[in-house]
């Protein structure tokens, strides 16, 4: 089955080299890459069109992570969609496992690999949620991280999708410029009574780079982006409710 990768970039220059060579060495054949750059100024851009063999989509400015994914997402054709973030590096047989997961049973609509950094640190495993924050699956559990489980939301580093569920589910809310866009999309699907799966069968490297001179606007995205999903959704009991905020990118 053919697959989009989509990546979106953002003065990523330091680790989207090593993320493409990864996915040209460990990713069968029948992938198309994706990757939306929303305004580089670092040499990221001139490093993607010398690059080759991607279908490379110039924002000219940064419009949003929501916003540059759902586009990404548009210009693709096949039935099984990956959203990657530029610093994850993928692994030998990362693809399959994550493939027959997502293909096994309709009712899935998301799944996402184990995530770890390069200390081989768990850094995304799934989580629960008690709404004042969220939490690893059941982390606590001996042997329930080499499961796959089922579980409220992933970590949006890399998950898969399924094309002919968008029609259902729509694209991601372009109301979220930077966090809480996949954690949205996992609730709504939920919510429209699909199943979310953490699949620790896959393992990708997700590294974190600090940037002090981007912090306070880190900030600022998250707490906009809390307040707009807080607004949206909430959980009580063993069900998600949403609320009345209109969605944007369905």
């Amino acid at each position: 089955m053919k697959t989009d990768l989509v990546i979106v970039t953002y003065n990523s220059v330091s680790y989207i080299q090593r993320c493409l060579e990864a996915i040209r060495t460990y990713t069968p054949p029948g992938y198309t890459i994706i990757v939306v750059d929303n305004g580089s100024t670092d040499g990221t851009l001139e490093y993607l069109q010398s690059f080759g063999n991607i279908e490379l989509i110039e924002n000219g400015q940064n419009k949003g992570y929501a916003s540059a994914v759902n586009l990404g997402i548009k210009n693709g054709t096949s039935e099984t969609i990956v959203i990657m973030n530029p610093d994850v590096f993928v692994t030998e047989n990362w693809l399959p496992p994550l493939m027959d997961t997502l293909w096994k049973e309709e009712q899935t609509a998301i799944v996402a690999p184990k995530l770890i950094n390069s200390s081989n640190q768990l850094v995304g495993v799934g989580t629960n949620w008690d709404w004042t924050s969220p939490y690893f699956l059941c982390p606590n559990e001996p042997g329930i991280l080499e499961e796959t489980r089922a579980c409220l939301a992933i970590n949006g580093a890399c998950f898969l999708l399924k094309r002919h569920l968008l029609d259902k589910l729509g694209l991601l809310d372009e109301h979220y410029f930077h966090y809480f866009e996949e954690t949205d999309y996992c609730f709504n699907a939920i919510h429209c009574g699909y199943n979310i799966l953490f699949c620790p069968d896959s393992t990708i490297y997700h590294e974190y780079y600090p940037n002090p001179a981007r912090d306070e606007a880190i900030k600022q995205y998250w707490v906009q982006s809390e307040t707009h999903f807080n607004r949206k959704w909430s959980y009580q009991g063993n069900g998600i409710v949403a609320k009345n905020v209109q969605k944007e990118g369905g």
